[in-house]
């Protein structure tokens, strides 16, 4: 039987099929950006970025006189920035190799190594965006209803019904051991055993998976503290604060502050849930600092989040601190679920270019899962060897944070 020489191409389609069988998170993600690159006749390079339209908001008025409202157009940047790629290679005489044992030894394991560093970089680049939240840090959620509250926070908030759980494998095991004992589908609960997926919608979640790769967020610190705000009046996406001790807090951290509340975006009414605040870079001081935050203060016209400025001496309430008064914060690390509506997120990835001089390149493209991969090879004839790699260009944004949120554990 003659031997099957791998080609380019034919390596680079078992490298899609490994890829698409190992996405778990980015599998979820808003695929229609991959599109915009689409036109790049020489391909995409590292750096290019398109603007994302955010949907409009108008604000109702009542009465027959003409009230004309500003077309605010919002924006948020998506860009291919990431460039990943597997190096191998073999002699002329190893890719005279079966094509099982070429997939078994490099294809397939480039293809998960792919997938896996897809899957951690997107977590770790969108996790911190989020500033809804439910759980406790560094405590493990044994409940249905601190996920059916996550829930209901966000049809408060009008995100679209279709929704994804991305769990941690812990908070996979939490979830199934919770509803082992309260239903008793012998059928399904084979499959869970089987699978590890908590299959179907339940607590207002369309389909559940885990993924071992998800982001660990640990918390900033301060020392002995009552937080409070230091001044009326303010918006926008800072915050002064007062009475802080010596703090250290980091990107990811979360609060709430009193007396402000989010609302509904579309028919702009009080949820009733106090507005969860992000702090979007790491900030260290003592006492007094002002703290970069999202989703910004807005109380009024069409972008408005919130239902009220902060109040002057208000209290503000960290996520992970022991209290409000006399309280103190500690490191602690929380593996970081994600339950969110796709449009919250958007994964991209673009053609690379394939003409390159001197190298024998190929670019294959899978249609389903919408991905791009480039293999290109070179023949060292003072070695015999053909060095060698596949590669993808990628890019990961969080489009509508407010329509995720995140559970600590």
């Amino acid at each position: 039987m003659a031997n099957t020489i791998i080609t380019p191409t034919w390596v680079s389609k078992d490298v899609a099929v490994a890829w698409k069988n190992n996405i778990k998170l980015i599998a979820n993600f808003d695929r229609q950006w991959d599109r915009t690159w689409e036109n790049l006749p020489q391909g995409a390079k590292i750096g290019d970025t398109a603007q994302v339209r955010l949907p409009q908001r108008f604000v109702v008025t009542e009465g027959q006189a003409f009230v004309q409202q500003a077309i605010l157009n919002q924006t948020v940047p998506v860009s291919v920035n990431h460039q990943y790629q597997v190096g191998m290679g073999w002699s002329s005489a190893d890719s005279a190799l079966r094509v099982e044992e070429v997939q078994e030894r490099y294809t397939m394991p480039a293809g998960r190594a792919l997938a896996s560093k897809a899957d951690v970089q997107s977590g770790a680049e969108v996790y911190y965006t989020v500033y809804n939240s439910v759980g406790t840090p560094g405590t493990a959620i044994t409940d249905d209803v601190t996920y059916t509250d996550g829930v209901a926070k966000l049809r408060n908030l009008g995100v679209p019904e279709e929704l994804v759980a991305v769990l941690d494998p812990k908070s996979q095991s939490k979830l199934l051991a919770a509803n082992f004992a309260l239903f008793n589908p012998q059928a399904q609960i084979s499959k869970y055993f089987r699978s590890g997926q908590f299959a179907g919608a339940a607590l207002g979640v369309d389909e559940w998976f885990w993924d071992p790769l998800l982001p660990t967020h640990t918390t900033g610190t301060f020392t002995t503290a009552t937080p409070i705000v230091s001044s009326a009046g303010q918006t926008g996406s800072t915050l002064a604060m007062s009475g802080l001790g010596t703090y250290a807090f980091k990107k990811g951290d979360i609060f709430t502050v009193a007396g402000v509340n989010s609302v509904n975006p579309v028919g702009y009414t009080d949820t009733g849930d106090l507005q969860q605040f992000v702090i979007t870079a790491d900030t260290a001081g003592t006492t007094t600092g002002t703290l970069p935050i999202s989703r910004p203060i807005l109380t009024s016209g069409q972008p408005q989040t919130v239902t009220a400025s902060p109040a002057n001496n208000a209290v503000v309430t960290f996520l992970g601190a022991t209290g409000t008064v006399a309280a103190t914060m500690a490191a602690t690390a929380s593996k970081q679920s994600l339950v969110f509506n796709p449009g919250a997120f958007a994964f991209v990835a673009a053609d690379l270019p394939k003409n390159l001089p001197g190298a024998n390149s190929r670019r294959v493209n899978d249609e389903q899962v919408r991905i791009s991969l480039r293999w290109t090879e070179q023949y060292q004839f003072m070695s015999d060897q053909l060095p060698s790699k596949v590669e993808m260009l990628v890019g990961v944004a969080a489009i509508v944070p407010q329509f995720a949120f995140r559970c600590f554990s």
